[in-house]
């Protein structure tokens, strides 16, 4: 009997100005691939394969979608062991790239003129390349559950209190973050209750998804890996059997309304195509 291949892991960043958003995927195990997402056309179109670790958590999209932000351990001779990089998506090939002390590393974040702000132990200046907008290099938090939800909350999620009636009881204890829904006035509900990188989660965060209700319920969402309002109050989901979907109200009830399977790829790397090797 063949053994079924585990689930691919997936995470997703969104850009804040533009509909469009990029998909990091990990699998089989060794592999990253990332592919964009084009939430207008309901597309998904492969970009770079990725033989290491990215870390998506501490990555940034540009505003528009085009630039990527990332956070690198690789498998090359230093400074190519431990970097920050920033790349056309979605693709990998680094047009300017900073060596990291390990990984000991915050995150980033783009601006809305492009401009990147990086907190991490890092070379204050690049050893590859050159970032044609401003770039400066910030302290390293230690605040780990910050940093695991920093791209939340730069897309708009805020802390929550007094909660625990509404949750189940194994979430009760878990740091709470929620976000309303564009357009709408019922948020979505972030559970973050630690790492455990003996389990499945990326970065082996934790974290489960809640939706709130018109009667102020909240409706667990047990199938969420990743979730997210875009900026039409669609939700959007990446779910833990390794697909991507888009989730819609329609006559009062929410309906998948469109989904594409990302399991069972093959690593199948292709050269870069020439407008993303230079800026």
């Amino acid at each position: 009997m063949t053994t079924p291949a585990p689930p691919c892991r997936l995470y997703v960043l969104v850009a804040t100005t533009a509909p469009a958003a990029l998909i990091m995927r990990r699998g089989p195990s060794g592999w990253w691939h990332l592919l964009e997402w084009d939430l207008r056309a309901r597309e998904v179109r492969p970009g770079a394969w990725f033989r290491g670790t990215l870390y998506p958590r501490r990555c940034d999209l540009s505003p528009d979608g085009k630039l990527l932000g990332y956070f690198a351990l690789g498998h090359g001779q230093p400074p190519w062991d431990t970097y920050f990089a920033v790349s056309k998506t979605p693709w990998l090939t680094a047009l300017v790239a900073w060596h990291t002390s390990g990984t000991w590393t915050g995150g980033c974040e783009f601006a809305s003129d492009n401009s990147l702000k990086i907190s991490a132990s890092i070379d204050k200046q690049p050893f590859h390349g050159r970032y044609p907008y401003d770039a400066t290099v910030g302290d390293l938090t230690l605040d780990w559950t910050y940093r695991d939800l920093q791209n939340e909350y730069k897309r708009g999620w805020r802390p929550l209190e007094g909660q625990p009636e509404r949750l189940p009881p194994e979430l009760r204890e878990a740091v709470l973050i929620g976000r309303v829904q564009p357009g709408g006035e019922r948020a979505l509900v972030l559970a973050h209750t630690g790492t455990d990188f003996q389990r499945h989660g990326i970065e082996g965060v934790q974290v489960s998804y809640l939706r709130e209700e018109d009667d102020g319920s909240l409706t667990p969402l047990p199938e969420a890996a990743w979730a997210d309002w875009d900026s039409k109050g669609r939700l959007l989901m990446a779910t833990w059997e390794g697909s991507v979907k888009i989730i819609e109200r329609r006559s009062g009830t929410w309906a998948e309304t469109w989904s594409h399977d990302l399991r069972d790829l093959t690593p199948a790397p292709t050269p870069p195509p020439s407008w993303a090797q230079a800026w």
